[in-house]
């Protein structure tokens, strides 16, 4: 009896953390808050992914929220590529090319009621290119890049008004009407 009680409190206490977690705060699906640092997945898109071109080259695209200014957003693409330089033992890494895009999702209606709001992502995809020696001075060194931009990714702080602009942006970007 005992033990079906505390699970019983567990689940509920899980399960408001993760509703917690995907309401966001204000606005709802976590749109009013900024991404964060880590990889993205089904359940929260937004965060970074990469796709590996060859031993030395990769492509990692970071995804924010509608809140998320862009240069966040190219923040966090590049920790992803000064840290992917640490993992695979490269000592320098260079960002060639810098693409940034919006991810547009259209609203939907459910047969048995329900619907979901469309939506809108900032994206950047950034192309970058792995060395174990500096061939040119547009190499820098990846240990030292991660850190500090990690760093910064850490104690970041941004400002309504620019979370407003962000959101702004994205959704004109995409056609919505606020």
């Amino acid at each position: 009896m005992r033990w079906r009680f505390l699970a019983g409190l567990v689940a509920v206490s899980v399960g408001g953390t993760l509703l917690g977690a995907c309401a966001g705060g204000p606005g709802g699906l976590g749109l009013s808050s900024v991404a964060s640092y880590g990889a993205s997945n089904a359940f929260s898109p937004a965060g970074y992914s990469e796709k590996q071109i060859d031993d030395t080259h990769y492509q990692v695209m970071a995804t924010g929220t509608e809140a998320t200014p862009k240069d966040r957003i190219e923040k966090i693409a590049r920790t992803r590529a000064a840290q992917i330089a640490v993992e695979q033992r490269m000592k320098f890494y260079k960002v060639a090319n810098v693409q940034y895009g919006i991810a547009c999702t259209k609203g939907h209606d459910f047969y048995k009621g329900g619907s979901t709001p469309a939506g809108s992502r900032p994206t950047v995809l950034v192309d970058v290119v792995y060395a174990k020696e500096q061939t040119d001075p547009t190499f820098v060194k990846a240990e030292e890049s991660y850190q500090a931009l990690s760093g910064e990714l850490a104690n970041e702080a941004i400002a309504p008004e620019a979370k407003a602009a962000a959101r702004q942006e994205t959704r004109d970007g995409c056609g919505e009407k606020v």
